[in-house]
């Protein structure tokens, strides 16, 4: 159980304040539980952890994230069209597709019909932005692009070096 405790409290701890993580036993009862939040609406889900009869409860705080969105469209209506500041995302999740798309814009192009020079133009535009300090963000740009990630770390040491 110690093992599962400190677990729970440091994934609590790395997914910040939002969050609460229980550690619940095989009758679903909570045993420990961290990061705390003063919110009675929350999402949850429950994972079964391997080799043994606990599982895990990751809950988000409802309430925060419901006024994290409204600030947002206070600040940005949901009507207006707004450029983004270079590196500037809707969503840290679709960061690296944002990227591409505007990547197919500046070559117009979609990358069905791009040739290899235009690949390697995309993949030195996406590093220009900071596109693979995210992580699984070769894997997802070799994806996106149809080659493999071998060739994407060749496309970026071929564009570092000029």
């Amino acid at each position: 159980m110690g093992n599962e405790k400190d677990f729970a409290e440091s994934l609590a701890e790395a997914l910040g304040p939002l969050y609460r993580v229980s550690v619940l036993n095989s009758e679903g009862r909570i045993e420990a539980s961290y990061g705390e939040f003063d919110s009675i609406r929350a999402s949850r889900v429950e994972i079964q952890l391997p080799r043994s009869s606990r599982s895990l409860r990751v809950e988000i705080n409802l309430d925060a994230v419901e006024a994290a969105e409204r600030a947002v469209g206070a600040l940005v209506p949901k009507d207006s069209q707004v450029d983004l500041p270079m590196g500037g995302f809707t969503h840290m999740d679709r960061a690296i597709d944002e990227l591409i798309q505007l990547a197919e814009g500046q070559i117009r192009l979609p990358i069905g019909q791009m040739s290899r020079a235009q690949k390697q133009q995309v993949v030195r535009f996406l590093d220009e932005r900071g596109a693979f300090n995210l992580k699984k963000s070769v894997e997802t740009v070799a994806d996106a692009l149809g080659v493999s990630r071998f060739t994407v770390y060749n496309y970026l040491d071929s564009s570092r070096q000029t």
